[in-house]
């Protein structure tokens, strides 16, 4: 090979690198310029996710009694040790678990583990306590997680972690609630929030906001969400809600990007299980956000959201009415004494009252018209003592390997000062089928009030004998509901059993309370191993009371008839 053509082959050599790291330096640069583009787009994601988030953070509102509010689960952590539920004795598996670590739990495998917090159990209020002594230290946190859908859809979720739930049916560990913001072109269009297994939707435009804030309402204890502050005592829970506590906004909390949690996958629950009594009673603690409900809220969130039930503005007046119905009752009562007071007082300048005003004391004898007295006397005296008793009750007890009660538990109760409760137990716990906190014992006082002052210059028995017969009858009219109801109680609750189970022996339990509705014991299987539950049911000391009173003021008003008396 003669020199030129070596020094030819070195110059196409040193082309040829020089095109090869030309070529590589284009590439390098062509790849440093996309990996920048990813990062300014995922960075400008990531802020425009934020920006929405921060735009339309909810304003939460507490009830005045709330002691829990939104936390960081690192106050969880922090004090929680990592077992294993085996349905007896627990498994220790990390007494100093890290949130790095929950996030490698994510399998099916994974489902029996709980995060227990060691300061306390589901039966004191040591966390409670502790938490309510570091609050202001820990702040509030809110957890967004913004997802974008088909059709220009985003749904904007805030989770809100609180460290204990001590709601008036169950109380546990840990507690996940959500608040959904769905927008549809860059628009507000609806809200879902949770409430227990379920939630509730409404427009946008129908719910309460301060500008692009929308209002959520806590109920105490469960810390469902509502729309407003008169809600929840119709709701499945009794929750008591209210504008009347603590109001949370978005300036006050913290939002998290719940998507950068290493936390996130951990598949166990948070919150302690001791046995298979706690998940049927609903004091176990509950799985993280993207489990709930199956998977439904996280995976499926705006199906979950859309199968909601719709806000319904009769509704809504109803539990308005019902919420103030106290203070309406008073104004109402209040409005008939004034006017039965002037009425009182015409008669009084024209004939006086007689000289023992009060009718119901014209007692002088073993006479019809003092016996009738004396007897309305009695009478009402056992209607106050009627209110502090229950008036009827349904309880359960199960001593299954499955499912102990240890004793009896109330299946539904009703009574003077708490109302109506009844509950039907499946498998996540007794779950409230419907509740009304109706002051039975403000209506029933006020109402005996009313009927003495009405005695007020009565002139003959006739007329107040009629007065007597009338309150006897408003008297007996909750006792004769109560049976009333009980006949169609079967009815009622096989209507909510979903069909699949229409032929489980639960579904026939409260057949044969429908059947005897005064009193009575039955033994059902709950089933197919032979287990039983045993059901007692019948009216309390408290409604026999409340009928007899009843009985007898209608008794000393045909007797106040019957006698026919001027008394003066």
């Amino acid at each position: 090979m003669t020199m030129v053509d070596t020094n030819n082959m070195v110059e196409r050599r040193k082309t040829i690198n020089f095109l090869n790291l030309k070529r590589n330096k284009t590439l390098i640069i062509g790849m440093m310029f996309f990996i920048l583009f990813l990062f300014i787009l995922t960075t400008y994601g990531s802020a425009q996710d934020s920006s929405l988030e921060e735009e339309y953070a909810p304003i939460f509102f507490f009830e005045k009694e709330e002691q829990c509010y939104p936390v960081s689960v690192e106050y969880h952590i922090d004090h929680a040790t990592l077992f294993q539920f085996t349905g007896n004795d627990p498994v220790e598996i990390n007494s100093d678990v890290t949130m790095e670590e929950l996030g490698g739990y994510t399998t099916e495998q994974y489902e029996s583990l709980y995060l227990d917090n060691t300061i306390g159990t589901t039966k004191d209020d040591n966390i409670i306590n502790d938490y309510s002594n570091q609050k202001i230290t820990l702040g509030f946190t809110v957890y967004a997680h913004t997802i974008h859908g088909a059709d220009d859809t985003t749904i904007i979720q805030y989770w809100l972690f609180y460290a204990f739930n001590k709601g008036d049916l169950n109380q546990h560990e840990g507690d996940w609630e959500l608040v959904q913001v769905v927008l549809r072109q860059g628009s507000p269009v609806e809200l879902m929030y949770s409430q227990h297994h379920s939630g509730q939707k409404t427009s946008w435009n129908q719910a309460e906001k301060t500008g692009t804030h929308p209002h959520v309402y806590v109920a105490r204890g469960s810390h469902a969400n509502y729309f407003t502050s008169y809600s929840g005592t119709l709701g499945v829970a009794s929750d008591h809600v209210g504008a009347n506590g603590f109001i949370l906004k978005p300036v006050q909390y913290t939002i998290i990007d719940l998507e950068t949690q290493t936390w996130l996958p951990f598949k166990g629950m948070w919150g302690e299980i001791n046995s298979y009594e706690d998940v049927y009673l609903g004091t176990s603690g509950p799985v993280g956000p993207m489990y709930r409900e199956e998977g439904l809220m996280w995976n499926q969130a705006l199906n979950w959201g859309s199968n909601l039930p719709e806000l319904n503005p009769t509704i809504l007046l109803f539990e308005w009415i019902i919420y103030n119905f106290t203070t309406i009752f008073i104004v109402i009562f209040i409005i008939s004494l004034l006017i039965f007071a002037y009425r009182r007082m015409k008669q009084y300048k024209s004939e006086g009252f007689g000289p023992r005003f009060f009718s119901f004391l014209y007692i002088d004898g073993l006479n019809m018209k003092s016996i009738g007295n004396l007897l309305f006397i009695a009478g009402i005296i056992i209607a106050f003592l009627s209110l502090i008793y229950p008036w009827y009750g349904i309880t359960a007890s199960s001593t299954s390997s499955i499912y102990n009660t240890e004793g009896f538990i109330d299946i539904l109760i009703i009574d003077g000062l708490q109302g109506i409760s009844l509950n039907l137990p499946d498998a996540t716990g007794p779950t409230p089928l419907g509740s009304a906190l109706i002051p039975f014992s403000l209506l029933i006082s006020i109402g005996i009030i009313f009927t003495i002052i009405k005695t007020l210059g009565v002139k003959e028995s006739f007329k107040l004998g009629k007065s007597y017969m009338y309150q006897g009858i408003k008297l007996l009219m909750p006792i004769i509901i109560i049976l009333i109801s009980i006949v169609l109680i079967s009815v009622i609750v096989n209507d909510m059993i979903p069909e699949e189970a229409q032929e489980s022996p639960a579904a026939s339990i409260f057949d044969d309370v429908a059947a005897s509705p005064f009193g009575g014991s039955s033994i059902n299987s709950i089933d197919s191993t032979g287990e039983n539950l045993q059901l007692d049911w019948g009216i309390q000391t408290g409604g026999i009371l409340l009928f007899l009173s009843g009985l007898m003021l209608l008794i000393s008003g045909i007797i106040e008839r019957k006698a026919k008396t001027v008394f003066f």
